[in-house]
């Protein structure tokens, strides 16, 4: 008896460490202005580096970044919009800035700018006076786009990884 109570405790565990599979993504027909996606963000800068889930919600005027731990405690939230950029920690607290680059670069000490991402994630090379060097990783087709399934961004000594693990368009507000 306790050995079946052990064996079930023990596949309901390896079962809640499994990454859910892949959803299939949307068939475009161009890159969407709106979307949602979620996966995992890596920030290495020199010997510093921090992983977490994220989900993000991109709007043509606005953003939220859901930020969770590795095991998917959510730990912040940062919402902006083009009067700023406010983050809530779930530990309560927060910060504003007047811009999400503003508050990314307080908070983490890198300016990250959700359209530089939008862009690379659909492919797009940075801009050219950025800093930035990306590389698309790997790719996955979605109709006739190409979205990236990972990316990597350097700049100096700051390297951002973006890994997507599911992904869809959202209807224009």
């Amino acid at each position: 008896m306790i050995a079946r109570a052990a064996a079930l405790a023990l596949a309901l565990l390896l079962g809640a460490c499994a990454t859910t599979p892949p959803q299939p993504l949307p068939q475009l027909s161009a890159v969407p202005t709106s979307f949602e996606m979620s996966g995992r963000l890596a920030l290495r800068q020199g010997d510093r580096s921090e992983i977490a889930k994220l989900r993000w919600t991109h709007r043509a005027t606005r953003d939220t970044w859901v930020i969770a731990s590795p095991l998917g405690n959510e730990v912040a939230r940062i919402e902006s919009e083009p009067g700023g950029a406010t983050l809530y920690q779930a530990s309560g607290g927060g910060y504003q800035a007047d811009s999400f680059a503003d508050l990314t670069e307080r908070v983490l000490g890198v300016a990250l700018e959700p359209a530089d991402l939008a862009a690379w994630l659909h492919g797009e090379q940075p801009r050219a006076n950025s800093g930035w060097t990306v590389t698309l990783d790997e790719k996955q087709p979605a109709g006739k786009v190409e979205i990236a399934r990972r990316l990597s961004a350097t700049r100096g000594e700051t390297t951002v990884r973006l890994v997507v693990d599911e992904y869809r368009a959202l209807e224009s507000p």
